[in-house]
């Protein structure tokens, strides 16, 4: 074994750590339970097991009334999508014009989401489960869909995490650029003990906020126990975890496939929580250094840091190291004393190695996790790339900034708008199908079928802004904002506005049981306001997704998918009966008692 030269990590820190002979134990992630990234940092075995069955009840009932020990996590990123998956606390738009958009898709990139799945997705969809989802989770979502925010965005929102008392902030980007106002804004947040988590950069050089010494920076590794290519080589690398090939949380809520410090980060951030709430009386100090104590140095601490994180021996060594630690004394000297004793012995455990970690980097699916292997990655098949669903999203995200407004543009927002009386003018069922029409077309390079029951109102009220040369005016080049100007991505785009018309519908046009409207001033934009709206809307959009990959329109049947699946009877849809009626009376009445039970005539 080899002993490490002493090195300050830390504002007051200096710990020598000794380097371990590696032992490798080979393994094929077809034989492990879980992903691979779990099992390389030893939580796999963790699971739901560490959620409280309290916390359990939270998330089926939708309510807020835990209160047993949840560590504040907060992400600043991108945004968290609404799932099942993820239980966002609280939410905080800081891009400036685009607080209305829906949850359901406000991660443009997708990058937020995956960092919170890691952190905290609790398995209860498409099976995928974060360290801890015990976690109250605060998202801040400051990169915009060019992946950016000026340095200004940030630091607003690390003094909002700050007035929060949040215990840990999430920080999986950088820059490289060293700013007085944002080490300003970590030192505030340090000095009010929360726990800074920073990646460190994929480019080879030390970004910050993770090059100050109150944030711990994380570097990446490879599925190999390797250090990633680009995972950054200095002296301020205090701890590595899994970056690459990560399956977690996507946009829309499916899966992606992402690499990068930015995906090792949050691995930190979960293990540092599901310590913390051991006892939330610690110290973050406290956190950090028994992370640095039990994590596996096999390698070169200018690469590895203090090691690999290894959250199960971090778990089994608490109690021994809480016995001993003290703010007083450096670390280098409470594991002296406590070894002297046959205590806190250095962690020497095996790296695990996978052989056959080959999935398609970018993409993204939702649904079975194999079909991200390479044999399965073509067209015909079905993964869309995470590019594709960017795409998607920039088209469901367009009427909110060009055309806001449901009661004047009803057909893009998922309303039904009231002319005189009882005289609806607008049919959204209608309205969806007919914008995936309109995407069929643009993909085809064809005029667009106008199905038979589609009004003269809708139909003009659709292809007025949406037309083969762009939308309300905007060419394709602008629209696309730097992607490709193809039939492909112009039918994604589409299909984008088609999503966020099939999604608002459950926000615009939807009542109470007894009848009374569902409108903003009541809540209607709120997910814990009869969460069941949002459930649905998140699976229309999963239904949607699956005609998008296969590019034909939506179906009537679509609709009738939700009324029995996500469905649960605790609001109601206006006027749902009469819209299938005017689409396919067939179908209305071989299916009448599912859209009965979901219809109120209003």
């Amino acid at each position: 074994m080899k002993r490490e030269k002493d090195y300050k990590r830390g504002p007051n820190e200096s710990y020598m750590k000794q380097r371990q002979i590696k032992k490798v134990h080979q393994l094929s992630i077809r034989d492990t339970v879980g992903e691979w990234n779990m099992k390389a940092i030893k939580a796999d075995t963790l699971k739901m097991n560490n959620v409280d069955p309290a916390l359990i009840q939270v998330f089926a009932s939708g309510s807020d009334s835990y209160t047993g020990n949840r560590v504040k996590v907060a992400i600043i990123d991108s945004g968290v999508d609404y799932t099942e998956d993820i239980e966002v606390y609280m939410r905080k738009n800081f891009i400036p014009g685009e607080d209305g958009i829906s949850v359901l898709y406000e991660d443009s990139i997708g990058h937020g989401s995956s960092v919170a799945g890691i952190i905290a997705a609790n398995g209860s969809n498409i099976g995928i489960t974060g360290i801890n989802p015990n976690v109250l989770l605060y998202s801040a979502r400051v990169l915009d869909r060019n992946n950016s925010a000026p340095v200004s965005r940030v630091v607003e929102a690390i003094y909002w995490a700050i007035e929060r008392k949040v215990n840990i902030i999430n920080i999986s980007f950088g820059t490289a650029v060293n700013s007085e106002a944002l080490k300003q804004a970590v030192k505030d947040a340090y000095n009010a003990g929360i726990l800074l988590i920073a990646a460190a950069g994929n480019k080879g050089k030390l970004e910050y906020p993770a090059a100050y010494d109150e944030v711990i920076a994380v570097g990446s590794i490879n599925s190999k126990g390797i250090r990633s290519k680009g995972s950054p080589i200095s002296s301020k690398i205090e701890l590595v975890a899994p970056g690459e090939q990560i399956i977690t949380i996507g946009d829309l809520g499916g899966m992606l496939v992402s690499s990068g410090t930015s995906m090792a980060a949050p691995h930190v951030t979960g293990a540092a929580s599901l310590l913390w709430q051991k006892d939330l009386s610690v110290s973050g100090e406290f956190i950090r250094k028994l992370l640095v104590f039990s994590a596996n140095l096999y390698g070169d601490s200018r690469e590895y840091g203090y090691g690999l994180l290894d959250v199960e021996y971090a778990l089994e060594q608490y109690d021994a190291f809480k016995a001993a630690y003290t703010e007083e004394k450096p670390l280098d000297s409470i594991l002296k004393e406590a070894q002297e004793k046959g205590e806190l012995p250095d962690n020497t455990r095996y790296v695990y190695a996978f052989n056959d970690v080959d999935y398609v980097k970018g993409s993204w699916l939702s649904d079975a996790h194999y079909a991200f292997a390479e044999e399965n990655s073509s067209e015909s098949g079905n993964p869309l790339t995470d590019g594709a669903i960017a795409v998607v999203k920039l088209g469901a995200i367009v009427a909110d900034n060009e055309l806001s407004g449901f009661n004047s543009y009803p057909q893009f927002h998922g309303f039904m708008t009231k002319q005189t009386g009882s005289i609806y003018q607008s049919n959204y069922l209608a309205s969806y199908l007919y914008l995936t029409h309109k995407a069929v077309g643009l993909y085809n390079n064809t005029s667009p079928v106008v199905p038979l029951y589609l009004t003269g109102f809708d139909r003009s009220g659709i292809d007025t802004y949406l037309t083969t040369n762009g939308f309300n005016g905007k060419s394709w080049s602008t629209l696309l904002g730097g992607n490709t100007v193809n039939e492909r991505n112009k039918a994604l785009f589409v299909f984008g506005m088609a999503m966020h018309s099939v999604t608002d519908l459950y926000a615009h046009s939807t009542y109470t049981p007894e009848g009374a409207y569902i409108n903003h001033a009541m809540g209607a934009d709120l997910t814990t306001f009869y969460p069941n709206r949002y459930a649905c809307a998140r699976q229309m959009a999963q239904i949607l997704i699956s005609h998008i990959k296969r590019f034909e329109p939506g179906d009537i049947s679509d609709f009738y998918a939700v009324a029995t699946g996500q469905y649960d009877g605790t609001y109601k849809m206006g006027r749902l009966s009469q819209y299938v009626k005017s689409v396919d009376l067939a179908f209305y009445n071989a299916n009448s008692d599912a859209f009965e039970n979901m219809n109120i005539n209003r």
